[in-house]
């Protein structure tokens, strides 16, 4: 026989299990596929305090942690806490979780993520719905508000994973480091300062090579330079500081190489205003 006391110390305990679980990894799965200058595939174990898996995983698990501390104090003395608190702290804690079982992906241009659920999230889940059949039992609700409950969980649900995609296309970006502007690459040995514009779709590098200008991630696209019209160049546009750049060649046969020779000497430097 549940009693009410029971019901709280079970709450109570889920909530602990969920906060000692969160350390172990095999709440999410990170993938990370890298092509471009190689192959590389990685794939990493998250607990719910590392990567993607913050912030939405981590402020579930305070949750549950949070309504096992206030069930453990319920049941020690009796009416304490509102059992509508409870309810209401079990919901957020399913609703968060469960929106981490919704896989997210970003595809770059260079590279590709996605982040899947571990098996510790089902198990997380399973122990947080435990808690939310006992604020039902606890507090005994009509069934309108059983209903009410249940959607507003699922809106939690539909936000946290809309909240985690965003913060993975946020953090992972376009892969494009360039903007329009001057950059100028000092003068190095034998080679002299060059300066690189950008815009409107075209470059111009000093006086001796201009063109079309397409770039898709880090991926830029020369073409139709009358130095070589017959010669596209295609360059990785790799990040140096916050907003130098770095190019690494493709494929380019501009001269026999001296185009990809200007543009790989030295870090571009990006010019003030």
């Amino acid at each position: 026989m549940m009693t009410d006391r029971r019901w709280l110390l079970l709450i109570a305990a889920a909530g602990i299990a969920i906060f000692a679980l969160s350390f172990v990894d095999g709440w999410l799965v990170h993938e990370r596929e890298l092509r471009g200058e190689g192959y590389r595939f990685v794939e990493t174990s998250l607990n719910a305090w590392r990567g993607r898996a913050m912030p939405v995983l981590t402020v579930g698990v305070v949750a549950a942690l949070l309504v096992g501390a206030l069930a453990a104090v319920a049941a020690w003395r009796p009416g304490s806490v509102p059992a509508a608190v409870l309810l209401i702290g079990a919901v957020v804690t399913l609703g968060l979780l469960l929106s981490g079982a919704w896989p997210i992906a970003q595809d770059g241009h260079a590279s590709s993520v996605r982040v899947s659920a571990g098996p510790l999230l089902g198990a997380g889940a399973v122990l947080a719905l435990l808690m939310v059949a006992g604020g039902i039992a606890l507090r005994r609700p009509a069934r309108s508000l059983v209903v009410a409950t249940a959607a507003a969980g699922l809106l939690l649900v539909g936000a946290g994973a809309g909240g985690r995609w965003l913060g993975l296309q946020w953090a992972e970006g376009t892969g494009q480091h360039w903007s329009e502007g001057s950059y100028t690459r000092p003068a190095t040995g034998d080679a002299p300062a060059l300066t690189l514009t950008i815009g409107d779709g075209r470059f111009t590098i000093g006086d001796r090579w201009s063109g079309t200008w397409e770039a898709s991630g880090w991926t830029v696209v020369l073409d139709d330079d009358p130095a070589c019209p017959d010669s596209r160049g295609t360059y990785h546009a790799h990040a140096e500081g916050d907003d130098d750049l770095r190019f690494v060649k493709v494929v380019d046969t501009c001269r026999d190489g001296e185009r990809a020779a200007d543009l790989e000497t030295g870090i571009w430097e990006r010019d003030a205003g």
